[in-house]
């Protein structure tokens, strides 16, 4: 008899055991559940509230930023930055033209003082030349005044 004594205290022991895992199943879900339920509700007002922040400054940045990325800039300067931009583009054509002007007037240097050597590489030439042809007249009139002694001595003898 002992084996069914101790078969029955075995299933007795089973089923202690298993009513106990019973009894922390249901514990555990009765416990857990109103957690899981609060985290779920949590976790979707922090999802509103994100997408409610994120509209706010979709909406903030469509009054900052055009589609095009481009800073919109505020009403009232609208028409100072246009007349900046005009001041701007004159100051800039006025600063072209004068450094136009300037390199003209550089090339214009540099022209002057190329014809001033030009010119003085003339002159020089023209004096070389006026000097060899005074050599050449008075080399002429030497050979003639030579002529003459040499016929005049050639008719003394």
């Amino acid at each position: 008899m002992s084996t069914t004594e101790e078969k029955q205290e075995k299933f007795a022991i089973e089923m202690a055991a298993s009513a106990s895992k019973g009894a922390l199943v249901e514990k555990i879900t009765f416990a857990g559940i109103p957690i899981l339920f609060s985290c779920v509700v949590y976790l979707m007002s922090a999802l509103s509230n994100a997408n409610s922040e994120i509209i706010q400054l979709k909406s903030k940045v469509a009054v900052v930023v055009n589609a095009d990325n481009k800073a919109i800039p505020p009403q009232g300067t609208t028409i100072d930055m246009a007349q900046i931009r005009e001041h701007l583009s004159e100051q800039i054509s006025k600063v072209e033209r004068e450094s136009a002007l300037a390199r003209a007037a550089m090339t214009l240097d540099r022209e002057k003082s190329m014809s001033a050597i030009d010119k003085s590489r003339l002159d020089m030439a023209a004096d070389a030349a006026q000097a060899r042809a005074a050599i050449r007249f008075d080399m002429m009139k030497m050979a003639g005044e030579l002529d003459k002694r040499i016929t005049l001595l050639e008719k003394g003898r």
